[in-house]
């Protein structure tokens, strides 16, 4: 839900800033799929994928799914808002959190990131 408003959101401050040439990449591959094809059979995110698919019909941009590596700066946001009572709303590159600022610059530079993982048990440290 919390992907799907913000999606939301982003489309619409895009259009009402006059911003027609968009490319909506989402983590989420169940909406993703929603939104190329039209349809929302999740009730609970119905009214929110068929608001997005007018904005999608009326503007047409693209969207596409990319995997959570690749939407780090959106992942860090995120989740930086769940754990904040205030809103933030940035213009500017100046205006991110520190943080944010390098996986935004990891996005623009078009550079790969890594997940790395490794077991707990078998990791050891000399």
């Amino acid at each position: 839900m919390a992907e799907s408003l913000a999606a939301e959101f982003g489309v619409t401050w895009c259009c009402h800033h006059g911003y027609t040439d968009l490319i909506l990449e989402i983590d989420s591959i169940i909406i993703a799929k929603m939104l190329n094809n039209n349809s929302g059979t999740n009730l609970k995110l119905k009214q929110v994928i068929d608001s997005i698919n007018i904005i999608k019909n009326r503007v047409g941009f693209q969207v596409s799914h990319c995997f959570r590596e690749g939407n780090q700066l959106a992942d860090y946001l995120a989740k930086m808002a769940s754990f904040s009572a205030q809103s933030l709303l940035t213009q500017a590159f100046a205006q991110l959190p520190r943080q944010a600022k390098g996986f935004f610059l990891l996005d623009k530079w078009k550079l790969p990131s890594f997940r790395c993982k490794y077991d707990e048990a078998n990791f050891f440290v000399s």
